[in-house]
């Protein structure tokens, strides 16, 4: 069960492709826990009225301090829209220090040669597979 299920605010339309963004995020100390949940509502709450957004999922495995997001979106300028404004954006700088390498999957969504409209939550899986720590998919921040 993710740590914040997916939430959908507009409907997949299958004829449509979206840019879906997986992310793994991993913190370098057990310490940095409750402020990078304190930091999730307020990026939560940005969500909610972020231009773009089709909708969102985070998964964790808080004990060890490490999470993944799943967010899928309109457009590439609606993404880096969202991650150029506040509180994401101060949000990322104050974190930045306290993270473990990370990385970031931008994927199209439905990928191409899935028919029909496939489900958020079993594709956000399928890309944060690729972030693992075994896997070295993405960039580093």
């Amino acid at each position: 069960m993710p740590a914040l299920p997916w939430v959908q605010r507009e409907t997949l339309d299958p004829e449509t492709t979206y840019l879906a963004m997986a992310s793994y995020l991993p913190l370098k100390r057990r310490w940095s826990i409750p402020g990078f949940l304190r930091d999730t509502l307020a990026i939560r709450r940005q969500l909610a009225r972020a231009e773009g957004l089709i909708g969102y999922a985070l998964d964790a495995e808080v004990v060890k301090g490490v999470f993944w997001t799943f967010s899928v979106w309109r457009s590439q300028e609606h993404l880096d829209s969202f991650a150029r404004s506040d509180p994401h954006r101060r949000i990322i700088e104050r974190l930045r220090p306290r993270m473990s390498q990370t990385r970031f999957g931008p994927e199209m969504f439905p990928r191409p040669g899935v028919h029909g409209q496939p489900k958020a939550m079993d594709d956000a899986h399928c890309i944060w597979g690729g972030l693992s720590e075994k896997g070295r998919r993405g960039s580093a921040a």
